[in-house]
């Protein structure tokens, strides 16, 4: 799909000053038809995917007394991120979208540096820049010392660069990010999630990925354990982040790398569906003091995340109304005016799965 909306890309030139990035968030980009045709068509398939799936499809089950938090959207730059480049766009949708363009990583960097000036609080600053990482730029297409400069709330930006890029199977990849110039900040493994452009070999392997019988992406991430371990080994307390498939490989590393993981930064895994019993027999087996710290965030209303069993912090999130399938799984949640975070009862929501 990204290919067909190649043509919309936006005429930039060079490097981005700071001055240029709210008017490139706001720029009007002329409605195609094509666009609303396949918005329109998605959210019909939505409409049906949910009432055929609302018997399966329950809400989780949270921790009592509940351990909530409540978040409002501030600033106009995610609104018009989401409204140019979301994945209901009838623009230039680049949300869970693999596009080659260099011009899109602008886009993002200007998205970046926008919700560092917009977000006071540190907690929502963390949520909204791992999410946009996840959803938004890891379906960049980067190449080893190509860099990426995320918020950081110690030193306001920090600069990342492109330090390893993983074949996880068949070219679809994994990035390896490590801080320039930065006591702080950790290396990051970035995971993509499922590529549904069908234009591709890669997008078929992620594809393919999912509907792996051992587990969704189980294979794959054994596939290229090899080359995940090398690189954990060598660069030292890593976090990792990753959506959807890239959320399942996220905790495989976890699991099966648990003893190279940052275990002071959480890493975070959006969406992701749950592992299999056995996968998780071998996470429960691992000593609580050598389990690395992590957070897994799952949308109400996405059945991509009933399937399987969680690890151990799980916070689901829910919006003022109700969201369709297709939507709780790729909404740009941050984006959102109000979204509420609460923490599931993970033993009793595994349970009541086997």
């Amino acid at each position: 799909m990204g290919k067909t909306f190649a043509i919309l890309l936006l005429l930039l030139n060079g490097s981005l000053s700071a001055d240029e990035c709210p008017a490139i968030l706001e720029k009007p980009i002329k409605t195609k038809k094509y666009g609303e045709l396949r918005t329109k068509t998605i959210k019909a398939w939505d409409k049906l995917m949910t009432w055929a799936l609302l018997p399966k499809n329950g809400p989780y089950i949270l921790v009592d007394p509940p351990i909530q938090s409540i978040f409002k959207r501030t600033g106009e730059s995610l609104p018009d991120f989401v409204k140019n480049y979301g994945y209901f766009s009838f623009y230039h949708p680049i949300l869970g979208i693999v596009t080659d363009s260099a011009k899109d990583i602008d886009v993002v960097q200007c998205l970046l540096k926008a919700i560092q000036q917009d977000i006071t609080d540190p907690v929502q600053l963390q949520f909204t820049s791992d999410e946009i990482l996840a959803k938004v730029v890891a379906y960049r297409t980067f190449k080893k010392g190509m860099k990426i400069t995320l918020p950081h709330s110690e030193e306001a930006m920090v600069t990342y660069v492109v330090d390893f890029v993983i074949d996880m199977w068949r070219g679809m990849p994994a990035y390896g990010l490590i801080p320039e110039n930065s006591a702080d900040a950790v290396p990051i493994l970035l995971f993509r999630g499922t590529d549904l452009d069908l234009a591709t070999e890669k997008s078929w392997a992620s594809v393919l990925s999912d509907l792996d019988t051992a587990g969704p992406g189980h294979r794959t991430f054994m596939r290229a354990r090899g080359e995940i371990h090398d690189w954990l080994v060598k660069v030292g307390n890593a976090r990792i982040v990753g959506f959807s498939l890239g959320g399942v490989l996220t905790l495989y590393t976890l699991i099966y790398e648990h003893e190279w993981i940052n275990k002071n930064v959480p890493s975070t895994a959006f969406n992701p569906p749950g592992v299999s019993n056995e996968v998780l027999d071998i996470w429960e087996k691992i000593p609580q003091e050598d389990r690395p710290p992590h957070i897994i965030y799952v949308n109400e209303g996405d059945f991509v995340s009933q399937i399987g069993l969680f690890l151990g912090n799980v916070y689901a999130i829910s919006l003022k109304e109700p969201m369709e399938v297709i939507a709780a799984h790729v909404t740009l949640i941050s984006g959102e005016p109000l979204y509420k975070i609460s923490k599931v009862n993970v033993p009793l929501e595994n349970q009541a799965r086997k």
